[in-house]
């Protein structure tokens, strides 16, 4: 069964349990990342210990693959109302604001790699401005490469204006003109954040390991350092993970289109969305400053706003006038 078999299975089927079932658990999936995400923004402004270049660009970070969870999300309601089909052209402009956020994030975790790294290198430069500089540098670079690759995206897909598709985030990506420009643009981000961590971590065992410096400035920074190394190494494996079961393991089991459709994809779009819904645990877990913001934040008890006051106010205050 191909896919346009499927299509027609599907276009005058209605609501389709199956599929609504699998796409409805793939979105609880990707809402409790979105609420997961914009508490790490909520805890980033609300918190004064979270204001440094670096935090910020971490809270833009979940900030913008919120967005890429709420195109992941969109399959579900396209099959919960029983339209099940709709026009690349459609599934465009639905998309948009994900595609945009999307390729504005994959470069940002780069460029969160390339910040750490330059603050461990030239911390001196970095203290004294430099963070200042590179954040100018990142959301301008960020910014433009958001508009060349949509402005392709746009390209690709209005050459097949009418195809018929499920309309996940990923359609208006991968059209034959673009495909391969997303593949290996994607590919080569992530391996230049990998390469990024790795290099991080050498310059801080040398730093230490052989002159001494900034030792405590260098364990303070550590669990930020483990957070986000934990961070790049599930986005990464998840995407070279599915993009070698997809396009390596896949044809050779030969499997058809159904069990594509209902094992496979599920399987790579859960794991997906969970990799983009793992920044607020990671940091609470792994980083002491972030555990300190979120509890400070949130883990308010009910009296902790109470007043205490002094005995000898009671004292004096029990006097009558």
């Amino acid at each position: 069964m191909s896919s346009n078999e499927l299509y027609n299975l599907y276009k005058d089927a209605g609501p389709v349990p199956t599929e609504i079932v699998i796409n409805g658990i793939i979105t609880v999936i990707c809402f409790s990342g979105i609420i997961l995400n914009m508490l790490l923004v909520y805890v980033t402004v609300k918190s004064k210990t979270l204001h440094s270049t670096c935090n910020i660009l971490i809270a833009l970070y979940a900030f913008s693959i919120s967005f890429i969870l709420i195109g992941n999300s969109v399959p579900f309601f396209i099959f919960l109302f029983g339209i099940n089909f709709i026009s690349l052209q459609l599934c465009f402009y639905i998309q948009i604001i994900p595609l945009i956020f999307t390729a504005f994030a994959i470069l940002l975790q780069l460029c969160i790699g390339i910040d750490r790294l330059f603050a461990v290198s030239f911390p001196i430069w970095y203290q004294m401005g430099g963070r200042f500089k590179l954040f100018k540098i990142f959301i301008a670079i960020c910014c433009a490469k958001t508009v060349l690759v949509n402005i392709s995206y746009y390209y690709g897909s209005s050459k097949h204006w009418e195809k018929p598709v499920m309309c996940t985030i990923g359609d208006p990506a991968h059209q034959p003109e673009t495909n391969s420009m997303s593949t290996i643009l994607s590919l080569i981000t992530y391996c230049a954040d990998f390469i990024c961590y790795v290099l991080i971590w050498l310059v801080n065992y040398l730093r230490n390991g052989h002159h001494g410096q900034s030792f405590t400035e260098s364990e303070r920074n550590k669990p930020l350092l483990i957070s986000l190394s934990v961070i790049m190494s599930i986005g990464l494996i998840c995407y070279i993970g599915t993009c070698v079961f997809l396009n390596g393991v896949t044809p050779l089991l030969n499997l058809n289109i159904l069990t594509f459709e209902y094992i496979v994809w599920p399987i790579c779009n859960c794991l997906a969305s969970m990799a983009y819904s793992s920044c607020t645990p990671v940091l609470f877990l792994c980083s002491t400053e972030y555990r300190k913001a979120f509890c400070k934040c949130l883990c308010k008890s009910e009296h902790g706003s109470n007043v205490v006051v002094p005995l000898r106010n009671m004292r004096a205050s029990a006097i009558p006038a």
